[in-house]
């Protein structure tokens, strides 16, 4: 082990290192084939960091001497509508904790474990649960530290522990007991005010149409694409395979600013949020961008990203064309005013045509600007007609910012 390992609060440049952790925590049997990264953009596995910040939310870091990250242990609260894998009840926080491979089996995550049960005690919070896979060999980890198997969810088992002050079972007797009149003077109100900066770096095409230097009085449209799994990398020239930059590439005349960024190989679009922002705002800031005509589309991976950039950022979009992709209902009425036209296949094997399905009729239900076309003999590629179809871009165009 490590001659010094710090435990220490995540901060908000941890968050990429949070979702490697994610991934990390996922568990395949030896034999198996690992685990494709797209199934991070799945919602039941994101939801355990979308939107991180939130009330409750807790995550602490294993540093070494070096500055090294090693592992994570993050804490969450779900509810009964959109519960994780180790969901107990609303008021009992799911832990969730990985450990870089090399780095296994060194003690680090007993640190982790200790410094959650102590945030946990410091809170108030009397127990805490997770979900494992029985084959794991964290098993034995948990058990020591009081987890006990309370129910299944799949093939995984889920377990709750009394929160202790040591975390380590049998050190001491349970924190909370059931003394209704005691209250825990442990905590304060405090509130955190800081600026913080961060550098973010992302490849990216750029298309101008071809009367943009003819024409130096016009504002034009502008197409933030956010392309699939697939094209992620450090060789931009891939993401010409599909969608809008292939389009802008065989068409010069294309009539919008189209800026394609590549998203990077061990990343996906949920953790790029800042850096796409960061860019439109570079495009508009150096380019004639017409503010109240900027759209937002992407497919697969970058469908999922599409709903998600749009519910982050919902003033920001005249119009939204995820295909493919898929968001949970919860975030319906954050962008129920976008005129949204999804497309999804009926018969894709990749990403369901239910993922698409929940969210649109979220969006139907409180009467959202949604729009739903599904092809129905269409696998997972939906994205080649969609974008080969001239009415597109005429809706597009019908809508502005007000």
């Amino acid at each position: 082990m490590p001659e010094t390992i710090n435990i220490r609060p995540a901060e908000a440049a941890d968050l990429p290192f949070l979702w490697e952790m994610l991934f990390a925590s996922m568990y395949t049997p030896e034999g198996e084939p690992p685990l494709s990264r797209d199934i991070l953009a799945r919602p039941e596995i994101s939801k355990y960091l979308d939107d991180w910040g939130k009330e409750g939310d807790m995550a602490f870091i294993a540093v070494s001497s070096e500055g090294e990250r090693l592992g994570s242990v993050t804490l969450r609260l779900f509810d009964p509508e959109h519960p994780g894998y180790g969901y107990v009840d609303e008021n009992t926080p799911e832990l969730g904790m990985a450990i870089l491979p090399e780095h296994r089996g060194k003690g680090i995550g007993t640190l982790l474990m200790q410094r959650a049960f102590e945030e946990l005690h410091a809170a108030g919070i009397p127990s805490v649960s997770l979900s494992v896979d029985p084959r794991n060999r964290a098993m034995k980890l948990y058990e020591r530290f009081g987890f006990t198997e309370v129910g299944m969810s799949g093939t995984s088992v889920t377990m709750k522990a009394q929160v202790h002050r040591s975390g380590i079972q049998g050190a001491e007797e349970p924190i909370h007991k059931s003394n209704a009149g005691n209250k825990s003077m442990s905590q304060s109100a405090k509130r955190l005010d800081k600026e913080i900066t961060k550098r973010v770096k992302l490849d990216y095409l750029l298309h101008l149409p071809e009367a943009y230097e003819s024409e130096p009085e016009t504002k034009w449209p502008l197409i933030l694409f956010l392309h699939g799994s697939g094209e992620r990398g450090s060789d931009v020239e891939l993401v010409k395979v599909h969608g809008i930059p292939k389009i802008a590439d065989q068409d010069p005349q294309f009539p919008f600013i189209a800026v394609s960024p590549q998203c990077p190989e061990d990343s996906f679009w949920a953790m790029e949020e800042d850096a796409l922002m960061a860019l439109l705002e570079e495009v508009e800031d150096h380019y004639r961008v017409d503010p109240k005509r900027i759209y937002l589309t992407g497919l697969s991976m970058g469908g999922y990203g599409a709903w998600q950039l749009a519910a982050m950022y919902p003033d920001k979009w005249a119009a939204v064309v995820p295909i493919c992709g898929g968001m949970e209902p919860k975030y319906a009425e954050q962008i129920k005013d976008i005129p949204i036209w999804a497309f999804h296949g009926a018969k894709d094997d990749v990403v369901p045509l239910s993922e698409s399905e929940q969210i649109v009729k979220a969006l139907e239900e409180i009467g959202g600007n949604v729009k739903f076309t599904v092809y129905p003999d269409a696998n997972h590629n939906s994205w080649t007609e969609t974008y080969a179809n001239k009415e597109l871009y005429t809706w597009l165009l019908s809508h502005s910012l007000s």
